[in-house]
């Protein structure tokens, strides 16, 4: 009996600290495991703030990239509106110098039409092409008031002129340099008279008109239509 008791006494004493060294190993366990969780908790953590701070510097980066970009836009269109405000600037001086004038220097203005008296001497079909060199024509009178117009400018300007009429095709079918028939004359008295046979082209003197050989040498009135008329007051409405 006493025997029993002892030998249950020995395995007590040997069976509790088994028992304690177990928890400690647990515990130490446990810690470890803890540990180990922290570690790849950090490790999560410092690599999404990585991955933040990687996202936010491409962000800052596209940002700088974007803004170099809208400044170069930016810098084009200023220089386009510059350019923009020369070209207006220029075309104001244009109009301007339109509404000032509608015909070319050296050229006289009436109803809308540009003259220019020529000071050489050529022959009729010379002065024919001078006057289409310059996107003109040898002149054609179709109204007494062009007339009055062009005699009171012989005034200043005197001497003997083609004019834009030849009967060259057919001999008294007087036409003008455009084709078309007279539908005003302004003969000289026993005019035209086809001196020799040989004067199919028409000149004005003073006031008159006469024919005459077209090879003779003459000075010449080139017309054009003047440019349009530009009001002052329109020019303003845009330029100011």
């Amino acid at each position: 009996m006493e025997q029993d008791t002892e030998y249950m006494s020995t395995r007590q004493s040997m069976t509790v600290p088994s028992e304690r060294q177990t928890g400690q190993e647990k515990a130490g366990g446990r810690s470890s495991i803890t540990s180990t969780y922290l570690g790849i908790a950090c490790l999560i953590v410092l690599i999404i703030s990585l991955a933040i701070a990687i996202g936010l510097r491409v962000q800052v980066l596209q940002m700088d990239k974007d803004m170099t970009g809208l400044n170069g836009k930016i810098r084009n269109m200023s220089e386009t509106l510059e350019q923009m405000l020369r070209d207006r600037r220029s075309f104001c001086t244009v109009l301007r110098n339109f509404s000032e004038s509608l015909c070319p220097r050296g050229w006289e203005v009436h109803n809308q039409h540009c003259y220019r008296f020529s000071t050489d001497t050529v022959n009729w079909d010379s002065a024919k092409q001078q006057c289409e060199s310059e996107n003109s024509h040898l002149i054609i009178i179709n109204t007494e008031q062009e007339q009055n117009f062009i005699k009171k400018s012989l005034e200043n300007n005197p001497g003997t002129y083609w004019i834009g009429l030849t009967d060259r095709e057919s001999e008294g079918n007087w036409k003008w340099v455009d084709g078309t028939t007279m539908s005003f004359t302004q003969w000289d008295h026993g005019e035209p008279n086809n001196w020799n046979n040989n004067e199919n082209c028409a000149i004005i003197r003073t006031s008159e008109w006469n024919d005459y050989s077209c090879t003779d040498q003459f000075h010449f009135i080139c017309e054009k239509s003047a440019l349009p008329c530009v009001e002052p007051a329109d020019i303003e409405k845009y330029c100011s």
